[in-house]
């Protein structure tokens, strides 16, 4: 059972789940969502491409090199802008971006286009600063593992670790291994980065007593839909470190 392996590395990263509007969490390993993303941009996939294919491999992660939660705070919203038609008999002029929305009868959410309701805000969005994770996508279909290891050598898009402005500090593609989910954690070598000789894996699992459910196994990005997939956490003593590639 091929494994494609992708090393997640680089100054911050953040893999969120349900976070929305001012408060942007992040997980504290990178998410099945987010690897599976970072795929389909290296195979030039467009969004409304159907993931059936990815989502059906096995994930597992291996985080050897936790790193450390951060977080930045920003602003958004505030200050005045033109009408967006000069014509308007309304001379009030638009105002920041878009917030405070409200719910429309039809179920979706809609802001308001003047000053009223949109003042400035305060975001607090959190990242892994300094971490370095081995990811791992496992399937029955040698092609397709050897079809990914390949695009992401030579991406369609540009590649990021969860959010645009967090780039891989070193080449995301670390090849394939025959080894599937129960074993490649405990034989692949650590990363160079590794700060720990025992690292927790997280292996997507059946539903069973003890696995956790989280919701990132991604249906469509363009409706941002997930189900639930299951993770046993573990630990595992691999290989020392390969010489710094």
């Amino acid at each position: 059972m091929p494994t494609v392996l992708l090393r997640l590395a680089g100054p911050m990263q953040s893999y969120g789940t349900s976070s929305r509007w001012e408060e942007r969490a992040t997980r504290s390993r990178p998410t099945k969502s987010a690897v599976i993303g970072l795929v389909a941009n290296a195979l030039g996939l467009s969004a409304d491409t159907s993931l059936d294919t990815l989502t059906g491999m096995t994930f597992a992660v291996r985080g050897d090199r936790p790193g450390r939660q951060m977080r930045d705070e920003q602003t958004a919203g505030g200050g005045h802008f033109p009408p967006a038609d000069p014509h308007s008999p309304n001379p009030e002029p638009d105002y920041g971006a878009p917030r405070n929305p409200t719910l429309t009868p039809q179920g979706t959410l809609q802001a308001n286009r003047w000053k009223d309701g949109r003042d400035t805000v305060l975001l607090t969005k959190h990242y892994l600063a300094d971490a370095a994770f081995l990811a791992g996508l496992s399937t029955h279909d040698d092609q397709l593992a050897h079809t990914i290891d390949t695009a992401l050598r030579r991406p369609a898009r540009l590649l990021f670790l969860g959010r645009h402005c967090c780039p891989p500090a070193r080449p995301v593609a670390h090849g394939v291994t025959p080894h599937g989910p129960e074993h490649w954690p405990s034989k692949i070598p650590l990363l160079p980065e590794a700060t720990t000789a025992q690292p927790t894996v997280w292996t997507e699992v059946p539903p069973m007593t003890g696995a956790l459910p989280s919701a990132e196994n991604p249906v469509s990005f363009t409706a941002r839909s997930h189900t639930t997939l299951f993770l046993h956490a573990s630990t595992v003593t691999p290989p020392t470190p390969e010489p710094w590639t």
